[in-house]
């Protein structure tokens, strides 16, 4: 069994970025997530809370394609459909120093709350121009992370989700993602997944809509879907055997409707080419979601 694709999302609910290694921290990847758009509202709003965009609700989300630079400092985001090209270069990770005065906004994920930091005008602008709606950039504040939906129920009967090699627990967050550090997939239900659609359409890179951040192949004697029955993962560095993170597989992930997006055209896919209608007919977590990852 070997990891055959890592994905960092450094914007929540855009592209990602596929990588060929990438760093294990009690919050999921270094710089997963840690950036997530949010509806800018009239000063005079009442509510506490800013509601962030989704791709679950707003499919426009995927025409944002982001990169990473060479030593990993600078995050640029290509809009997919602009003729001529068009995209903009922010910090991958901006200073506290650029953050002093920046407005914070509060938000409310899941039913856990985190603090973003406002990254400005130009971004905004940029996004906001995109999406035909005004729209602000936030990079997570406060300590960096947020508390795990259902934390209490998962440290008093699960253990800690993440533990270091000698198995003591290890704090435990989340920073913008919606209810765990890592998803996790495999080829085996990427392929049979990918069988459900037309033939004509069994070409698309579907594990993209699923959103993993780590795409496992388990060899031909893996069945779709076995990683149902996963309790943990230990991934261990190539270079140094000596070095691992174990990764315990707390809970299986109902789906959202991500599954239907069409991230060539930034809608909705076609009736035929929507896999949580597909998935649902055998692949439920319960009665409302189906399921599919770790």
């Amino acid at each position: 069994m070997h990891i055959q694709r890592l994905f960092i999302y450094p914007i929540k609910s855009i592209l990602p970025v596929e990588v060929t290694f990438a760093e294990v921290t009690s919050e999921g990847f270094r710089f997963d997530r840690q950036y997530i758009l949010i509806k800018a509202l009239p000063t005079e709003h009442s509510s506490r809370f800013s509601q962030h965009l989704t791709i679950k609700t707003l499919p426009a989300l995927s025409l944002f394609q982001p990169s990473i630079d060479s030593d990993w400092s600078q995050l640029t985001i290509r809009y997919t459909l602009a003729q001529p090209a068009s995209s903009i270069t922010i910090p991958l990770t901006p200073s506290p120093l650029s953050c002093r005065d920046s407005k914070t906004f509060e938000l409310n994920i899941w039913g856990t709350c985190a603090v973003g930091i406002d990254m400005g005008d130009t971004p905004a602008e940029f996004f906001s121009g995109h999406l035909a709606m005004p729209v602000r950039l936030l990079f997570i504040g406060g300590e960096g992370r947020r508390e795990i939906p259902g934390a209490a129920f998962i440290q008093n009967r699960l253990g800690p989700l993440v533990a270091q090699s000698d198995d003591r627990p290890r704090s435990q967050g989340l920073r913008f993602a919606d209810a765990a550090p890592f998803l996790v997939t495999s080829v085996a239900s990427e392929v049979e997944a990918r069988s459900r659609l037309p033939m004509c359409d069994q070409a698309e890179d579907i594990i993209l809509r699923f959103r993993p951040n780590i795409h496992i192949d388990g060899g031909p004697d893996m069945q779709p879907f076995e990683e149902d029955f996963w309790k943990q993962l230990t991934v261990c560095s190539g270079s140094h055997e000596a070095k691992k993170a174990i990764i315990r597989c707390i809970f299986k992930t109902p789906r959202c409707l991500s599954l239907n997006v069409d991230f060539i055209t930034g809608k909705t896919a076609p009736r035929a080419r929507q896999l949580y209608g597909l998935l649902a007919q055998d692949r439920r977590v319960n009665s409302a979601f189906p399921r599919m990852s770790q």
